[in-house]
């Protein structure tokens, strides 16, 4: 078991939250990494300091800015999910506005008031940068299986992360309501889920640090400084994910409701060819059947989550 990130218990402070900014050139592009929206994956928020130690002092400086955050952090130091709500389903408008209105000492909910300490830092972005703003929400998940991203089929989404050599999800964006990474690409940035791998796969901090950095480069944040780190991390990428399909598409998505008894059948990860009629879960009720054919996405395999399993297809369009 890893080590949870530790924060300070009493009170958590702006320089706990942000886990590092490179401020480079200006006029280039903003690029924040968003980490730890769910306690137990603190294989994110490694990455994403490796990413900040490779570049603080880099010569010649990056092109804009990189700023890395951590955002449930008591849920990071007990390495869980959440403490008393999913912190990446409660980014709604009305929720937002009341998170603001509402004074922290009177917020119930942890994962509201590390909402509340959060956003000031995402506005302050916002209205500094006069330039797009990249937003990746780093994850891993639970069961084992390749890495991919969450984005909208936007072609300016789609373009960008064809650069990471990762396979691109579309529809799960629209299917999970009150995502961090769908509010902030309504408030117009380019912002996309990058699920890195198994929560405790070896190669998990490897491919997010990887990946991190070819967005950086594929932004246009960094060109000479990592060239020979670059092509590694491309070679690496493409290797990872040379058989898996480039786009898909969302199908079907099981949602587990609060005593249903859910429990995935083991054995099943990411990508993994499924038939329509196939025996994949349990619950209450008896078996879960698939309901056409395609490739499996995040099984559940964790006590914590409210998402049986996704089935996606190939993109033909």
């Amino acid at each position: 078991m890893r080590n949870p990130t530790k924060s300070n218990s009493a009170a958590e402070t702006k320089d706990d939250r942000i886990l590092g900014v490179v401020e480079g050139d200006p006029g280039g592009p903003t690029v924040v990494v968003v980490t730890g929206l769910h306690g137990n994956e603190p294989v994110g928020v490694d990455a994403a300091r490796n990413l900040y130690e490779m570049l603080k002092d880099v010569r010649p400086q990056i092109n804009g800015r990189l700023i890395i955050l951590r955002a449930n952090l008591p849920a990071l130091e007990h390495n869980v999910r959440y403490l008393d709500e999913d912190m990446n389903r409660l980014w709604f408008p009305s929720i937002i506005e009341k998170v603001r209105n509402t004074p922290e000492a009177r917020i119930k909910s942890n994962e509201r008031r590390q909402m509340k300490q959060l956003l000031p830092i995402l506005d302050d972005i916002e209205e500094r940068s006069d330039t797009p703003v990249v937003l990746a929400d780093v994850h891993t998940f639970s069961a084992e299986g390749s890495m991919f991203t969450i984005t909208s089929s936007d072609p300016r989404q789609r373009e960008l992360l064809s650069n990471l050599y990762v396979p691109m999800v579309y529809g799960i964006e629209k299917s999970l309501q009150g995502t961090a990474l769908g509010y902030y690409q309504n408030q117009g940035f380019i912002s996309f889920g990058l699920e890195g791998g198994q929560h405790e796969n070896n190669l998990t901090e490897y491919n997010i640090t990887a990946s991190l950095l070819l967005l950086l480069y594929a932004v246009g944040s960094i060109e000479k400084q990592y060239v020979e780190k670059i092509k590694d991390f491309e070679r690496h990428m493409k290797e990872h994910t040379k058989n898996l399909p480039v786009e898909t598409e969302l199908v079907y998505q099981h949602i587990i409701e609060a005593g249903d008894g859910f429990a995935m059948r083991p054995g099943y990860a990411n990508f993994q060819p499924i038939k329509e009629g196939e025996w994949l879960a349990n619950d209450n009720k008896g078996k879960i059947i698939a309901q056409t054919d395609g490739y499996i996405l995040m099984p559940l395999y964790q006590r914590q989550g409210n998402d049986g399993f996704f089935i996606i297809k190939e993109n033909e369009g």
